[in-house]
């Protein structure tokens, strides 16, 4: 029996607030799209995620406001998404809190792949796609997705940030201008995924702008010291970033972020008596340990995190640097139960 995809009414809320100062009654709409009226005004609970687009799509369109996942998406900032805003919390840089979303929105929210990618200008694409087939109700839900997902930057950037290029799954529209922030982004449509870059040094920067996010020094990345060992700076870098988003990070993208070339990096590797794929693979190992022992994560969930390109890929590293597959070591740090 197929899953069906569930999404929780927190993300509602900044809608019914919304609607709510300009007087819409939401009745109609919830008994449309079957949802209880408290279950919008409230945040709480759980819908599937067409009714989530049906409902959307209904008031859009009744209340002639095809501008309203745009608009509101932008308001939907961390501390509205509950338990997964709480989670984002915990963590001290962007990489941090992109991770968290990425694993937490994927394992949860059926049909979600978010993901992030390595762009050609020392960027990072935020990407978010959906698996399932294209529902025509999704539109505003898209729109407010990507909002949401810019927000999540601006706590490293503040809410003034609003990226040069993004891209949406939906057809074209120019209602992202009612956001005078986005007039000028190059928007992409018809793509097969939404998402946005920004520039790749910001996965080390501090959080900020949340009422739970520490702050910091936004200028330069906070990880890296001067005269640090290159192996030293170089492990703690990739420690960062390995598993954000299922970003398998290439040597180019670690030389930009010391302020450095590939060449010049490989060169004081070298010297040092390691190569980036030794301390790559290293890093990658340890956190797969550490996943397999402490959680119930499955082998190709695992395999996403930490940037390859299947479980089978996983399964060989894994069993090189072990000697053994993920599965039977998992087992066998399991603790026999005692009776």
């Amino acid at each position: 029996m197929k899953d069906v995809p569930l999404i929780n009414t927190c993300w509602l809320k900044p809608f019914a607030d919304y609607f709510a100062e300009r007087g819409v009654s939401l009745g109609p709409y919830c008994d449309l799209a079957q949802i209880e009226l408290r279950q919008v005004t409230s945040g709480e609970g759980w819908i599937t995620k067409h009714q989530l687009y049906l409902f959307l799509d209904a008031v859009a369109n009744g209340e002639k406001m095809p501008e309203v996942g745009f608009v509101v998406g932008e308001t939907i900032t961390p501390d509205c998404l509950g338990d997964l805003g709480a989670a984002m919390a915990q963590a001290n840089t962007l990489g941090g809190v992109i991770r968290t979303f990425c694993e937490l929105i994927n394992r949860h929210v059926e049909g979600n792949h978010c993901r992030l990618e390595e762009g050609d200008e020392g960027e990072i694409w935020f990407f978010n796609s959906k698996s399932q087939s294209p529902d025509p109700g999704r539109v505003i839900a898209d729109h407010a997705g990507l909002m949401s997902m810019i927000n999540l930057v601006r706590l490293a950037e503040g809410r003034s940030w609003y990226p040069s290029k993004a891209c949406l799954q939906t057809q074209v529209t120019s209602d992202h201008r009612k956001i005078p922030g986005l007039e000028s982004c190059k928007i992409e449509f018809n793509k097969p995924a939404a998402g946005f870059a920004f520039p790749a040094r910001w996965l080390l920067r501090s959080t900020k702008k949340s009422i739970r996010f520490s702050t910091g020094n936004t200028q330069s990345p906070g990880l890296l010291k001067e005269g640090q060992a290159v192996t030293a700076k170089l492990t703690l870098l990739l420690q960062e970033i390995i598993g954000v988003g299922g970003i398998c990070p290439t040597i180019k993208l670690v030389a930009d972020l010391c302020d450095t070339s590939s060449r010049t990096l490989h060169r004081e590797l070298k010297l040092a008596g390691e190569t980036y794929q030794k301390i790559l693979d290293r890093i990658r190992f340890e956190q797969a340990c550490s996943q397999l022992t402490d959680s119930q994560a499955p082998v190709k969930e695992i395999a996403y995190n930490l940037g390859f390109s299947g479980s089978n890929n996983f399964i060989r590293a894994f069993k090189r640097m072990s000697g053994s597959t993920p599965t039977k070591f998992r087992q066998s740090c399991q603790k026999p139960s005692t009776r």
